[in-house]
């Protein structure tokens, strides 16, 4: 069950700052994203190849193509906050930086439709196509990490899956 008392302790940085750069070689976890979903060669803003400027991105919400990397966001397909209010309040700082940068639960879409989503799982926010792709992800990750939908929500991500993966 969404664990609503907790809702008021959740804050963006119990996941870290911004984008981790782990491995220090200036690419944060943005720039990495970026770099390994893009269907090109990216280019870069300078020589030092630290931040993205441009590539081929497909958007797994609209099946767009993006060419501009300020037109992306980089979404969290488990959102943090869901995460916290599932049980990501209980984990390490470590953890929830890692889970905050892990390159599986993050996607380049449309800077509109993430801000649409929001902090919202699939149970309450679909994208316009790409629905089994999404909702099987997110059912992945929350599984890969051990966090808890309500019985209500795991009902409805199964049900999601039969009906978009069918």
């Amino acid at each position: 069950m969404a664990l609503a008392s907790v809702d008021s302790d959740y804050e963006r940085s119990k996941f870290g700052y911004g984008w981790d750069d782990a491995d220090g070689d200036c690419q944060n976890s943005r720039a990495e994203a970026l770099v390994a979903q893009s269907s090109t060669d990216v280019r870069f803003a300078d020589e030092r190849r630290c931040r993205v400027v441009t590539g081929r991105w497909i958007s797994p919400f609209t099946g767009k193509v993006i060419q501009n990397a300020s037109d992306i966001d980089i979404d969290h397909v488990v959102p943090l906050k869901w995460a916290w209010d599932h049980g990501a309040n209980t984990w390490s700082r470590d953890k929830r930086e890692k889970f905050a940068n892990d390159p599986g639960n993050l996607w380049s879409v449309e800077r509109s439709l993430n801000r649409q989503k929001g902090a919202q799982g699939p149970e309450s926010w679909l994208p316009p196509v790409g629905r089994c792709q999404y909702v099987s992800r997110f059912v992945r990750i929350v599984k890969v990490y051990g966090l808890k939908p309500s019985q209500g929500d795991f009902n409805r991500h199964k049900q999601q899956l039969a009906d978009y993966c069918g």
